[in-house]
């Protein structure tokens, strides 16, 4: 049985997803309660835990196999909560353990990236003492954040960074496949591998290639990060979230963020998806017209 945390995000739903196809029994974690809705889409269990707590880390992981760790997002604590996991997979005698990071978490103007890179280092150092055969996926930042059916809907884009800045992107559906193939195919250990697709992109441009796919005429809206901060109920009382946006808003219009493709493509065994093929995916799964 697999374990896959954070379950219940955008990232987990389409892992499990793809693990699904491949006909492995999942075990989906989250401490959202939305997780229990992954048996519609092929969890064979589902488990409502926090992490935080070492007895529900321990639950989580009894009968597994292996473990897809996906970290919460903008916490405090996050690599403590891996490394919690981390050293409870050890003493469970976890056979693989799979942790989703980020492209380029040594980028120290990023909380959430520096947080990642504790976790992965305190998983290599247990790679090594104990023998715990892992793999590190690394993600660039996801095409979903551009999302097509509120951009059609409002037309218009809303970005809490320069509109001219420049960031590589992946397409969600081939990092859970590349997730799914490293849980269920030999040949991964030790192994880190970034996950970025062909497009380099500023938000004006993903604005100029939506229009030019669907005829229409959406607007690029910079937006300061405090309007985008408050869509989250969050905000309000979680000081470490609102610093880490803002230093993320910062260091996007600073440098913006790039990766190389290759990696990727060998994975998947073809090129990655495009940001074009993508937008023309998301309206035929959400039937805009």
């Amino acid at each position: 049985m697999i374990l896959v945390t954070g379950a219940a995000g955008g990232v987990g739903r389409q892992v499990v997803t793809e693990l699904a196809k491949r006909g492995v029994t999942i075990r989906a974690f989250d401490i959202n309660p939305k997780v229990e809705e992954l048996k519609e889409i092929g969890a064979t269990e589902t488990f409502v835990g926090d992490g935080r707590l070492l007895a529900d880390v321990e639950k989580a992981l009894s009968g597994c196999d292996k473990v897809l760790y996906i970290p919460p997002m903008f916490i405090y604590d996050e690599a403590e909560i891996a490394n919690r996991f981390v050293d409870a997979s050890v003493q469970a005698g976890i056979q693989q353990f799979v942790m989703m990071t980020v492209t380029h978490p040594n980028m120290s103007t990023l909380p959430q990236h520096t947080q990642k890179l504790k976790a992965e280092e305190h998983l290599v150092y247990k790679g090594l003492s104990d023998n715990l055969n892992y793999t590190i996926l690394q993600p660039m930042h996801y095409m979903h954040n551009f999302s097509i059916p509120m951009v059609w809907a409002s037309n218009a884009y809303q970005c809490f960074y320069t509109k001219t800045t420049k960031l590589g992107y992946v397409d969600i559906v081939d990092v859970a496949e590349v997730a799914a193939k490293v849980l269920s195919e030999p040949g991964h250990a030790n192994a880190t591998y970034e996950l970025v697709g062909t497009d380099f992109l500023s938000p004006n441009d993903m604005v100029e290639k939506f229009n030019q796919l669907t005829g229409r005429s959406a607007d690029c809206q910079q937006v300061p990060v405090e309007t985008i901060v408050n869509y989250f109920s969050t905000a309000k009382y979680d000081s470490y979230f609102v610093k880490t946006f803002q230093e993320l808003a910062k260091t996007y219009s600073d440098y913006g963020i790039a990766g190389n493709a290759n990696v990727l493509s060998w994975l998947l065994g073809r090129q990655p998806t495009t940001f074009d093929e993508y937008i023309q995916r998301e309206i035929e799964v959400h039937q805009l017209n």
